[in-house]
C-alpha cells in the first residue's frame, strides 16, 4: 500500500500547486495550508477554479 497524499489542484493552470500527506488530513476533511503559502495562492493563483484530490503514491 502507498502513501495518501492530497493535492491543490489548479484547473485553470493545469497543475498540482500544493500537495500534503497524510492519511489524517483525508480523514478530518481538511487541507491545511501555512500562512505563507496562503499568500502565494492568493498572488498566483486569485480567481483560478481549483480543487482537491487524494492519491495514493507508491513508496
Amino acid at each position: 500500500m502507498g502513501i495518501i497524499t492530497m493535492q491543490l489542484v489548479c484547473d485553470t493552470c493545469k497543475k498540482v500547486i500544493l500537495e500534503k500527506e497524510g492519511e489524517e488530513h483525508l480523514m478530518n476533511e481538511r487541507f491545511p495550508i501555512t500562512g505563507e503559502e496562503a499568500k502565494k495562492l492568493d498572488l498566483e493563483h486569485r480567481g483560478h477554479e481549483c480543487h482537491i484530490e487524494a492519491v495514493e503514491k507508491s513508496q
